[in-house]
C-alpha cells in the first residue's frame, strides 16, 4: 500500500490561556475539540498527525487520539505557529501537508480537499480574503520545500507563518470568494478563543445539522 500524498496535521500545541484547560480538551457538542478535529481530518486523508508543544501535552492527549500519531515540538523551543508547522513538516510522510488548527470545529472537508486538488506545482495553496488577510493555518504545503525554507528562516529569527509564505516560491492564494462555493458562510475559518466563541460555534453547528 502506497503512502497517501497528503498528511493532515492538527496543530494542538497552543497556550490556551483563556481556557481553564488545554483548548484541545474543551467540549464541543459532547466531545473534546481534539476528537472533533480528528474526525474532520480523517475525512480528508487517512494520514493524520497531532502536533503538540510538549511531551506533557502528548501524554494528556494520548487517550483521546487512538492510533493517531502525536508529535511534539523540540524541547525548549519557542511557542509559535511556525514552530508547530515545522514540526508538522518534519514528521509528515507525504508529499503535501495540510495544516489544520485544533480550534476550528466547523472546518469544511470539501473546502480543504479543494486546496489539495488545485495543488499543481505550487509550494503552498493558501486561502486569502479580499481584504488581504490570509489563512496560513488552513493551507496545503509541499512538505519538503516548506520544511527546508521554514528551517532556514527560523534559524534567522523568523517566527511568523507569513515569513514562511514570503520565503516560498510559487504560492497560490485562493480567494475565499471562490471557496464560498463549498462553505457559504466560510465557517471553516471561525476559530475559538473564548468559551463564548465555543458556545457560539456550537449553536451554529446545531443550526446547520
Amino acid at each position: 500500500m502506497t503512502e497517501p500524498q497528503l498528511t493532515v496535521a492538527i496543530l494542538a500545541g497552543g497556550d490556551s490561556r483563556r481556557f481553564a484547560t488545554d483548548k484541545a480538551l474543551a467540549p464541543f457538542r459532547g466531545q473534546p475539540l481534539l476528537q472533533h478535529m480528528l474526525s474532520i481530518a480523517h475525512q480528508i486523508s487517512p494520514r493524520v498527525i497531532v502536533v503538540v508543544s510538549t511531551e506533557d501535552q502528548a501524554q494528556r492527549f494520548k487517550s483521546l487520539v487512538g492510533s493517531t500519531e502525536i508529535v511534539s515540538d523540540p524541547e525548549g523551543s519557542d511557542k509559535s505557529a511556525l514552530t508547530g508547522a515545522l514540526t508538522a513538516f518534519e514528521f509528515s510522510e507525504s508529499t503535501f501537508t495540510l495544516l489544520l488548527p485544533v480550534d476550528t470545529p466547523l472546518a469544511n472537508t470539501a473546502l480543504m480537499k479543494t486546496l489539495y486538488d488545485v495543488r499543481g506545482a505550487h509550494s503552498a495553496i493558501v486561502p486569502a480574503w479580499p481584504e488581504g488577510f490570509v489563512e496560513p493555518l488552513h493551507a496545503v504545503y509541499r512538505t519538503e520545500t516548506a520544511y527546508a525554507r521554514g528551517l532556514a528562516i527560523f534559524e534567522k529569527g523568523a517566527r511568523k507563518m507569513q515569513d514562511l509564505l514570503n520565503a516560498l516560491p510559487n504560492v497560490l492564494y485562493l480567494s475565499t470568494l471562490v471557496l464560498k462555493k463549498f462553505d457559504p458562510e466560510l465557517l471553516t475559518f471561525a476559530n475559538i478563543n473564548t468559551e463564548q466563541d465555543l458556545r457560539r460555534l456550537e449553536r451554529l453547528s446545531g443550526r446547520a445539522s
